[in-house]
């Protein structure tokens, strides 16, 4: 039973994160559509792009290595699989909301995948594991320069 409770822990944790990350997205999302739009009709593709990503998806990075500090910390492990679990949360949520929001309004349920341009949704994806990620890695090393040897 102790087996399980380090990885336990780690998707009681992802899902705290996810649920932070999930609050604050529908902050974001209307400063970063206003940026697009003023880039696109100057027709600034890649301007466009990063500024959709900069104000949208940065904040969430910033945010998951916050979080991803305090989590890893009270796991005392760095391992990739307790990343992996950790994430496993706000995976689930962009994957239960894209679906749902594809139905709301009248598309194919996973019609969302293949949105045009493509910045619009795989970076929800990238954006808080890639964090937990650097989280994970940043823990590492401060418990390796504490560590004696």
């Amino acid at each position: 039973m102790a087996a399980f409770r380090r990885p336990a822990a780690a998707l009681f944790l992802g899902a705290l994160v996810a649920v932070l990350a999930a609050l604050l997205g529908p902050l974001l999302d209307a400063p970063a559509i206003a940026r697009w739009t003023v880039q696109s009709y100057e027709e600034e593709g890649l301007r466009a792009a990063f500024a959709l990503i900069g104000v949208r998806h940065l904040p969430m990075l910033l945010l998951a290595i916050a979080a991803g500090n305090v989590v890893f910390r009270l796991l005392k492990s760095t391992s990739f699989s307790m990343v992996a679990i950790s994430a496993i949360p706000w995976l689930l949520y962009v994957v239960v909301t894209g679906t749902m929001e594809s139905i709301a309004v009248g598309e194919s349920p996973f019609s969302w995948v293949g949105y045009e341009p493509a910045y619009f949704i795989w970076p929800h994806f990238v954006a808080v594991p890639l964090g937990l990620y650097t989280a994970s890695r940043m823990v590492r090393q401060r418990l390796a320069k504490a560590a004696p040897n």
